[in-house]
């Protein structure tokens, strides 16, 4: 019995679990090398990709225009299957639940690919902060303040660091803290959904276009994610916002980065995990029936 290229390209839901129960047992075992280097990639990708969005809605007027075109960033990472700590913050959990990993391996995986996230960031934060101010040679500026090219985009950055830390945050003690958190979970649940939607297919248009809109949600409706705030809160004292970084830690990155936790682990892993982790070796007919099976698979998967 045949089946369409469309069919072919579904996973169905109890797959797409088994699928990211194998992923996240598998991310348990790479190398400590392996996790940094992969680590390092996402978060330098994220970065370009942060600026570029930055760069484009001011070009354009239209902020949410860079928020669509931010996502190329997190696709790639989903194809050259590289690290992202917020996306294994859902993977992990599920693959120690099932038995294919543990808590110890679970922390260990998203220590090293925190730190190798940041690295990514980092980096590019530096080199940024060098092209976008020609080596120092220009001054950050908004546009109000007679900024002209690169100069805006560096203004823009210092600025989303000032109110990313200081303004909502800090100043509202805490309260921003749970501000903070709360906006973690929202931009990890999205992320993780991302992460979750890409591998529903098997083509890369498919992939895509899976994962595109809810990485472009969390961008536009301003949420936390720990990668780029990374690369935003790096960039921003780096280039002079006057932001300590002893109060990024405290009032951005632990509450934001507790929230992802929150966000990937318990509204992705944990409620797919929930749902979908069905056993069928009960349920299924002796004779091989491709039609039925999927049927059947897709009646169990949906309960």
């Amino acid at each position: 019995m045949t089946q369409s290229s469309s069919q072919m390209d579904y996973v169905l839901p109890n797959e797409l679990v088994d699928g990211m129960i194998t992923a996240g047992g598998k991310k348990s075992t790479v190398s400590i090398k392996n996790l940094i280097l992969r680590g390092f990639y996402s978060g330098a990708i994220l970065g370009l990709a942060t600026c570029l969005a930055i760069t484009v809605g001011i070009q354009s007027g239209m902020p949410f225009l860079g928020s669509v075109i931010f996502p190329f960033g997190f696709a790639s990472i989903v194809l050259f299957g590289m690290e992202l700590v917020t996306g294994n913050f859902a993977l992990l959990p599920m693959a120690t639940w099932a038995g294919r990993s543990s808590w110890k391996a679970t922390f260990r995986n998203w220590t090293w690919v925190w730190i190798g996230n940041f690295l990514g960031t980092l980096l590019v934060a530096i080199l940024l902060s060098i092209s976008l101010t020609s080596g120092g040679t220009v001054e950050p500026l908004s546009a109000a303040d007679g900024g002209k090219g690169w100069s805006i985009v560096a203004a823009k950055i210092m600025s989303l660091n000032q109110a990313n830390v200081i303004t909502k945050y800090e100043s509202l003690g805490s309260t921003g803290l749970l501000l903070a958190f709360i906006r973690g979970v929202i931009a990890n649940w999205l992320v993780c959904l991302g992460v979750t939607m890409a591998l529903v297919s098997k083509s890369v248009p498919g992939k895509l276009l899976a994962c595109w809109l809810p990485i472009t949600a969390f961008q536009t409706m301003g949420m936390e994610h720990i990668v780029v705030n990374m690369f935003l809160h790096t960039a921003g004292p780096i280039l002079g916002s006057g932001v300590p970084f002893f109060k990024v830690i405290i009032w951005n990155f632990i509450p934001v980065t507790l929230g992802n936790i929150i966000g990937g682990m318990v509204f992705i892993g944990m409620l797919f995990y929930s749902t979908h982790r069905t056993k069928m070796s009960n349920v299924l007919p002796n004779v091989h029936d491709e039609k039925l099976e999927r049927e059947l698979a897709a009646e169990l998967g949906a309960r």
